[in-house]
């Protein structure tokens, strides 16, 4: 309404000015006038305040709005590729989970690194962490199969939130193995989450993934 008002006021300045100059209001005049209209529809009403977005270390996206936020940890690009279908459809906010310490891009070394990493139990240092975790109220946390489980990363990402009251819902990406024996490591990494049907993607499916996904969001009555 203090919106509108500014508008019909700015309108009658604009007239009453044309007016004084009796039709022949010179450039200058028209100039300031024009101005004042301008800067009167740009001004905020009084006690808004402008909408800002917070973006994480990564300049993903990560206000909390929407209340769903979908985490991953991909190393090829497939998860990362589910992922953004997910948020696409969702509304919500991406987060990668980034080690402090990037993987090597040598697939056989990968290898002996996650073997290892799963013998140690590992948790390596993240790079970056969720801004506004409490605003979120639904986390999606996807990841590839290594070795029949999660990359260590992620168990880092999950035992460093409270989900205690939030809904934890898995997606993956894998050759054939699924999620392998990842889902109870998840469960046990992220007590008092609300654990619900997660969605495991083949690389054969991948060429279907944004009707695979948007089937799966249907039935857990999260898509937009």
């Amino acid at each position: 309404m203090k919106k509108i008002l500014r508008i019909f006021l700015a309108c009658t300045m604009l007239f009453a000015l044309a007016g004084c100059s009796g039709g022949g209001a010179t450039t200058s005049q028209t100039s300031e006038t024009e101005s004042a209209v301008s800067e009167t529809l740009s001004q905020p009403e009084e006690g808004g305040t402008e909408s800002t977005v917070q973006t994480n270390e990564t300049g993903e996206t990560d206000s909390g709005e929407s209340g769903v936020l979908v985490a991953y940890f991909s190393w090829s690009g497939n998860t990362e590729m589910v992922a953004n279908l997910i948020a696409q459809q969702t509304g919500g906010d991406l987060f990668e989970i980034t080690p402090a310490n990037p993987y090597t891009d040598d697939y056989d070394t990968l290898l002996d690194i996650a073997r290892q990493e799963q013998a140690e139990d590992a948790r390596p240092e993240l790079a970056n962490t969720v801004e506004n975790w409490d605003s979120y109220d639904v986390v999606f946390v996807g990841y590839p199969n290594w070795w029949s489980d999660a990359p260590m990363a992620v168990y880092t990402f999950l035992e460093a939130y409270d989900f205690t009251g939030k809904t934890l819902i898995p997606f993956n990406t894998s050759s054939s193995g699924g999620f392998g024996r990842s889902l109870d490591g998840v469960a046990q990494s992220a007590p008092g989450a609300e654990i619900l049907e997660g969605l495991a993607l083949t690389e054969n499916e991948l060429d279907d993934a944004s009707s695979r996904v948007s089937a799966w969001l249907s039935g857990l009555g999260l898509s937009r």
